[in-house]
């Protein structure tokens, strides 16, 4: 398991240093360790707490790609999510979408299946050595009647049919990529949260390290390593162009990316809707938008998006305002006027900045950058030693990081070991069959445990659930539930605390559980984990009071009436 010991970072030298641990940093840590490479990997705050915290959950198959038939883009994308599917069976699953076919000529019923065949036949080996319970269906065509049958809310005139293919979905987004980290660390990578690089060691142009700083008590050290990759996302420009006087050649254009997370709306099946849209633009004229949204059932909640749009500020200025946030939920109605969202139905906005490689005239709408970028600084800046990644989503995670990784063999001038992230199990992810494996854990009822809780438990830790409930056999009243309405048992808190780094009530509410999934939890669980974590790590009262007002500045929605009652006594 993990612990923080900054003694370690601080007095060896590494063969890589990774700078950021969102999905992009994290599994090129995982990928190096496990080809024998000794490896640290640090941020500036907890894991995955900037742009890997925004995420529909979606794990795509490519189907998009066929748009710009892009056949070879198309085979990868069907490639990693097999490999999702396959190393993380208790946190990634199939999931239908659905999207109604009209007589347009890009919805098409007749183009849309031939594009779902092509799909199919493109992945025709989707299901190779996957669990049976997790394979991916053939595509699908469904006619008007099943269509609106499924999904009630369009108008008859406006539809001709269906069409209806499958992806994968992420349970946890946030619980995947601590598995991600966990299994670095499990093969020996030396990982810390809330440390800061703030500058490079060098040998000239050598890049040798990082100047590091400690968050929690602002303690300086230097990491060193032979190679140093910058996986830090928005961060990753300001991080390697500081190495020179003048700006160097890497590039950053930030967009934002929002996702809604809202009441329940549809089951079992996430829709694709497209919006008409129009409102007052700036300069007085009519902002008219059509864009693609989906609505995507998970857990107890819907998560609608991605919503995109420009942005040209700091990623330390970023943030989402009350406007943004009422004209996207007026969108989806356009869209879907089915759901009839108001205002009060969104719980929580998942918010982040993505790279773009341009925007449209209008200034309105952008144009994201598809493809993964790793950057050789030796090449374009005459840095040896350095290398930044620029993801683009959690799909291509692995497959950059085996790219990067690859470069960073080449850059030490080793021969590269053979990459196996794509058939082994993340850390939890030992289970062969994940549906029966799921039903014997439940029929065991360890501790007396009610079955949604073992369920849940089996979700979040996969295979390594039982290092839960070893907490139970010293203190059984572990087993509690922190709130009656979510199957976090009190257990978790501890363990995140004593084995999964975790630092701050943000990383427990936010990360390590669900419990803040869909907004901040009611005061009485709050003030429990918070208690839990005080005993754990010695906080007073201030202390305590502090991480609950951090925890919910975390919200961009701002606190509920029942909260700020709470805390202005």
């Amino acid at each position: 398991m993990m612990k923080r010991d900054l003694h370690q970072l601080a007095n060896q030298i590494f063969d890589l240093l990774v700078v950021g641990a969102g999905i992009y940093g994290s599994f090129i840590a995982w990928d190096a360790a496990l080809r024998g490479l000794s490896v640290a990997l640090i941020d500036k705050g907890d894991f995955g707490n900037a742009t890997s915290a925004n995420s529909l959950k979606i794990i795509h198959g490519g189907l998009r790609y066929l748009q710009d038939l892009n056949i070879k883009r198309a085979r990868r994308m069907v490639s990693e999510r097999k490999a999702w599917l396959k190393i993380a069976p208790h946190l990634v699953h199939p999931l239908p979408f659905l999207m109604p076919t009209t007589r347009g000529m890009t919805r098409n019923k007749t183009v849309l299946q031939m594009a779902l065949r092509i799909n199919d036949l493109i992945g025709y080996d989707r299901n190779h050595s996957v669990d049976q319970q997790k394979w991916i269906p053939e595509s699908q065509v469904l006619s008007k009647g099943d269509f609106l049958a499924k999904v009630p809310g369009f108008e008859p005139q406006d539809v001709t049919g269906g069409a209806m293919w499958f992806d994968a979905q992420m349970y946890s987004s946030e619980r995947l990529l601590v598995s991600v980290v966990l299994s670095a660390g499990q093969k020996g990578a030396k990982v810390a949260n809330y440390v800061r690089a703030t500058g490079f060691l060098h040998d000239g142009n050598a890049i040798k390290g990082v100047i590091a700083k400690d968050v929690l008590t602002g303690q300086e050290f230097d990491v060193r390593s032979r190679c140093v990759v910058n996986a830090t996302c928005p961060w990753v420009a300001s991080l390697a162009n500081s190495f020179h006087d003048s700006e160097a050649s890497l590039r950053f254009r930030p967009s934002v990316a929002i996702n809604l997370v809202t009441r329940r709306i549809l089951d079992g099946f996430a829709l694709g809707v497209t919006s008409q849209y129009s409102t007052a633009a700036v300069n007085g004229s009519q902002d008219h938008r059509s864009r693609v949204f989906f609505i995507v059932p998970w857990q107890d909640y819907s998560i609608i998006g991605t919503r995109h749009a420009p942005y040209s500020g700091t990623p330390e200025g970023f943030q989402v305002d009350q406007h943004t946030i009422d004209d996207f939920v007026a969108e989806i109605n356009t869209a879907y006027p089915a759901a009839r969202l108001s205002r009060d139905d969104v719980y929580h906005v998942h918010s982040g900045l993505l790279p773009v490689v341009g925007e449209d005239q209008s200034g309105h709408s952008v144009r994201l950058l598809r493809e993964s970028v790793v950057y050789d600084h030796a090449d374009k800046d005459g840095l040896s030693g350095l290398i930044s990644v620029i993801g683009v989503k959690y799909t291509t995670a692995r497959g950059t990081a085996e790219k990067a990784v690859d470069l960073v063999f080449n850059k030490l001038g080793w021969e590269a070991s053979p990459c196996w992230t794509q058939e082994t199990p993340l850390y939890g992810g030992q289970i062969h069959r994940f549906s029966d494996f799921v039903l014997q854990a439940v029929s065991h009822r360890p501790h007396g445990l009610d079955p949604e809780v073992v369920e849940r438990l089996v979700y979040h830790h996969g295979s390594e659930y039982n290092q839960i409930l070893e907490y139970l056999d010293e203190e059984p009243g572990l087993g509690q539930t922190i709130t009656d309405n979510n199957a976090v048992i009190k257990a978790e808190i501890v363990h995140a605390v004593r084995e999964e780094m975790a630092q701050t009530l943000k990383d427990v509410i936010l990360r390590r559980t669900n419990l803040g999934a869909a907004g901040p939890p009611n005061i009485d669980p709050l003030y429990a984990c918070a208690d839990i974590m005080a005993g754990e790590l010695g906080w007073d009262q201030a202390k305590r009071d502090h991480e609950i007002k951090d925890l919910m500045a975390a919200y961009p929605l701002g606190l509920s009436g029942q909260m700020k009652v709470e805390m202005a006594i």
